[in-house]
This record gives C-alpha cells, sequence and structure tokens, in this order.
C-alpha cells in the first residue's frame, strides 16, 4: 500500500495538469510564442472583462490585511495591475513581473494614469527570475499555471520572500457548478488549490488556507445560450440526459428581465499564506 509520505506531490502536479503531454506545442503551456499571442489579444479587455475585483472586494481586503502597510512586494503574474495598483496604495515598494509585455503594457498606462509612482515592471517568467534583492511579501494571484516545476517555484518564493508569500487561485469550476452539484450532476473542476497546500506542508511550509465565497453574476440571453454553456461544461451526451431538470433549475433561480435572464452563483477564491519563520532553512 502506498504511504502518504512516499506521494511525489511535484509529480502529481505535473500529471494533473497535463505536464506530460509530449509533443502538445500547440498549447499556451508549453509554447511561448502561442502564450504571448494570446495575452496580446486580451490585454485591451482585461481589465475590464476578467477583473476579480469587479465581483468583491473580499479579496483586496483579505491580502491588505495579510501584507500590513509599507512592505515592499513582488507580485508573479501582475497582469494588467488588477491588485498591483491597489497594494501600491499602501506598500512601499511593487516588482511587478509578467510574462506579457503587453499585460505590462497596460499596467505601465494606468499607473500613469493614477499618478503612482512605486511600481516598476519586469517581464519574464518567475522560473527564470533572478536578483540580489529580497522582497518583505511575494504575491501571486492565479498566476502559476505554466509553471511545470511547481516544488522549486514554491522554495524560490520562501527563498526570495523575508516575512512570507500569499498564493491567491480563483478555483476553477464551471459557472453553473453549484448548480450542477444541488442536482447531482457531476462536473470537473481544477484541483491546483487542493495540491498547492499539500506540496507547501510536506515543503515544511506552515501554509493557512481560507475560502472566501462571493456571488458572481451573469447574463443570457435565452434558454439556448444557456444550453450552449451547459453543454459545453458537461459535453452533449450528459446535458442531453439531464436537459430538463437542469434547465428548470435555471429558470428557478434567474431572473428574466429587459429581455435577458440574469442569474448569480456561488465562485470561490482560496487564500493560501505562508509566513516565514526567522532563520527558517529549507
Amino acid at each position: 500500500m502506498l504511504k502518504f509520505t512516499d506521494i511525489d506531490f511535484n509529480a502529481v502536479w505535473q500529471e494533473t495538469f497535463g505536464w506530460n503531454a509530449a509533443g502538445d506545442t500547440d498549447n499556451r503551456k508549453f509554447n511561448d510564442q502561442a502564450e504571448n499571442d494570446f495575452w496580446v489579444r486580451l490585454a485591451p479587455r482585461y481589465t475590464q472583462e476578467y477583473n476579480l475585483n469587479h465581483d468583491t472586494g473580499l479579496i483586496t481586503d483579505k491580502l491588505a490585511g495579510l501584507l500590513g502597510r509599507n512592505k515592499t512586494i513582488l507580485e508573479i503574474g501582475c497582469g494588467s495591475g488588477n491588485f498591483t495598483l491597489l497594494m501600491a496604495q499602501y506598500s512601499q515598494q511593487i516588482l511587478g513581473l509578467d510574462f506579457s509585455p503587453a499585460m505590462l503594457a497596460v499596467l505601465e498606462e494606468r499607473r500613469l494614469a493614477e499618478g503612482i509612482g512605486n511600481i516598476r515592471t519586469q517581464a519574464g517568467k518567475w522560473e527564470d527570475f533572478t536578483t540580489d534583492a529580497v522582497f518583505d511579501y511575494i504575491v501571486s494571484v492565479n498566476s502559476l499555471y505554466r509553471i511545470r516545476d511547481i516544488k522549486s517555484a514554491l522554495l524560490k518564493m520562501h527563498a526570495y520572500s523575508t516575512q512570507g508569500f500569499i498564493i491567491v487561485r480563483t478555483i476553477q469550476r464551471p459557472f453553473f457548478y453549484s448548480l450542477y452539484q444541488k442536482n447531482g450532476v457531476s462536473c470537473p473542476e481544477c484541483l491546483d488549490y487542493q495540491l498547492l497546500p499539500l506540496l507547501l506542508w510536506r515543503l515544511g511550509l506552515q501554509a493557512n488556507v481560507e475560502f472566501l465565497t462571493y456571488p458572481k453574476k451573469k447574463y443570457f440571453l435565452d434558454l439556448a445560450d444557456v444550453s450552449q454553456e451547459m453543454q459545453a461544461d458537461l459535453t452533449a451526451q450528459i446535458f442531453h440526459e439531464q436537459q430538463a431538470k437542469l434547465l428548470q433549475a435555471f429558470t428557478g433561480q434567474a431572473a428574466f428581465t429587459d429581455g435577458r435572464y440574469t442569474i448569480s452563483q456561488p465562485r470561490t477564491t482560496v487564500i493560501i499564506s505562508v509566513k516565514n519563520k526567522s532563520g527558517m532553512k529549507i
């Protein structure tokens, strides 16, 4: 029987998230150019369409409480600055690291527009990043999805931070995940939020895990629009088998006004925080 202590969670990470899919050269996971092109297309509208702060202030408030004031921060995968600009209001200095020059350009535009002077940026990957500096805290918001050797990445976060690091992961589930669960229909979810604490604990790092749940609102033009999304989540066969039950559940929760359906579903973000002990070495 396999013992828990014999499990290589770094290998589990690689297998679970498709890092062993050799030859998949078009996948953004493996192809830097494909990843760069993706963000070039998305950068102009990312701030408006994919900003967690539009859904809730819980994450921003939690970060502020964990970080405290006048700290130096390295943010991994800062993107267009949705959290960077807010953290800058109470931080001493922030270095924003991101793979995408297009996203960093948007951040720079926003920084100049808001007159913020304590943010600097650097293009690159966390795996390749080096500096003689250390930071009070390192923050990562939904930005570790392209890291193959997650164990080394976490140890590096520990090494470059004097007080600790914080990983924010919005659980990747279908929008209708809760509705599916309540109606006995299973659907996939990304398990990174479960693996990351296990990896940290096995490394001897005392990770604290907190779940923040808040409503996410979405609009649908008609039931055909709803059906299309559910079918994409579940496959055509499963949706066909469960269609009547699921659409009935949807109409029971949604409001129909101004010619469209509006529905809110719970969304969950996980805050994984590590406070470094003085003198701790790994």
